[in-house]
C-alpha cells in the first residue's frame, strides 16, 4: 500500500465512524451541523497523522488525498442524512 493511502484510509474511516455515531446519537435536526464539525475535526486529524508520520516528501499529496476523501465522505453522509430526515 502506498504512503498516500496508508495515511488517508484511517482518516476516512474515522470520518465515516464519527458520522455514523452522529446519525445514531443525535436528533435529525442536528445532523447537518454535526457534519461540519466532524469534517473539520477530520481535517485536523489528517494534519496530526501527517505530523506523526514525520516524512516531508509528498505531504501535500497525502493531505490532498485525505481532505478530498473527507469531503466525499461528508457529502455522501449529508445526502444520506437528508434522505433519512425526509423519511422520519
Amino acid at each position: 500500500m502506498s504512503r498516500t493511502l496508508a495515511t488517508a484510509i484511517p482518516v476516512w474511516g474515522a470520518t465515516s465512524t464519527a458520522l455514523v455515531v452522529a446519525i445514531v446519537a443525535l436528533p435529525s435536526e442536528h445532523w447537518i451541523g454535526a457534519t461540519g464539525v466532524v469534517a473539520a475535526s477530520a481535517v485536523l486529524l489528517a494534519f496530526i497523522v501527517q505530523v506523526a508520520f514525520q516524512r516531508t516528501d509528498g505531504v501535500v499529496r497525502r493531505l490532498l488525498a485525505s481532505v478530498v476523501g473527507i469531503v466525499i465522505v461528508a457529502a455522501l453522509a449529508s445526502g444520506l442524512m437528508l434522505i433519512l430526515a425526509g423519511l422520519q
